[in-house]
């Protein structure tokens, strides 16, 4: 499976709040077999998300979004989507008595704001936001998951292990993604790869090797997905003692 990652919101254009919902959703879904091929951060604006949902929905099988959910107005992502799957906007009545209920119990007084928070296109599956009152929405639209999901981390990532994942897990057939790292020393990247070419063109087509330099040492990234997790790690085992004969020198 592929995913494309959204991330809406102007601050995260401008350099005032730093994007970590990104690396910390490609990490899990990498842990449960979903390969993420793009991360796109978009403007609070209509047509940008139209646009890049509608890319993302055309070339993956996952495509999460974050941001947008909250009570302003410039919180579009909710009404955006709406119009993306055609939809109207519907008072989703758990959601409600979950804001009010939360609102009662910290003697606060709801406002129409607060309450549109409780508003979700009609065709998605609402996922309960038990830390907060924007809930997940789930869609699914030619194939595609579409899941959109509080920009506020902790919410996400309850959300996302407490519903999200565990749902894709079930869908994946239980492929896997293994990595694993080789520190190499005391050449540069350019040579490295000259000596290890051969062995590199004739890796298995369900493995594929990154480069990743830095100062002073070269970081290769053997990444392997498969079925059946204990032959996938004997498979990639024996590619990398064929890698550690090519260049002992340098391991």
């Amino acid at each position: 499976m592929k995913a494309h990652i959204i991330t809406i919101g102007d601050e995260l254009l401008i350099g005032q709040v730093v994007d970590t919902n990104s690396a910390w959703m490609a990490q899990r879904l990498d842990g449960i077999g979903v390969k993420t091929i793009q991360i796109t951060s978009v403007q609070d604006q209509a047509s940008q998300i139209l646009e890049t949902v509608g890319m993302a929905v055309s070339q993956c099988d996952v495509v999460l979004i974050t941001g947008g959910l909250g009570p302003t107005k410039d919180d579009i992502t909710k009404s955006t989507l709406a119009r993306f799957f055609n939809d109207e906007l519907v008072v989703h009545q758990p959601t409600l008595e979950n804001i009010e209920e939360l609102f009662k119990r910290r003697g606060l007084e709801m406002t129409e704001l607060n309450m549109r928070q409780a508003m979700v296109p009609a065709s998605c599956k609402v996922i309960h936001n038990a830390l907060g009152t924007a809930p997940g929405m789930w869609f699914e639209k030619n194939g595609t998951i579409i899941v959109s999901m509080p920009g506020v981390p902790f919410e996400m990532k309850n959300i996302m292990e407490e519903y999200v994942l565990p749902q894709l897990s079930q869908m994946i057939n239980g492929r896997f993604i293994i990595h694993k790292t080789i520190l190499t020393n005391g050449i540069g990247e350019s040579f490295l790869s000259d000596m290890i070419s051969n062995w590199e063109d004739e890796l298995p087509q369900y493995m594929h090797l990154a480069y990743l330099p830095s100062p002073g040492m070269v970081r290769l990234r053997l990444t392997g997905t498969g079925e059946h997790k204990p032959s996938l790690q004997l498979a990639m085992n024996t590619e990398i003692e064929k890698l550690q004969n090519i260049i002992p020198q340098y391991i």
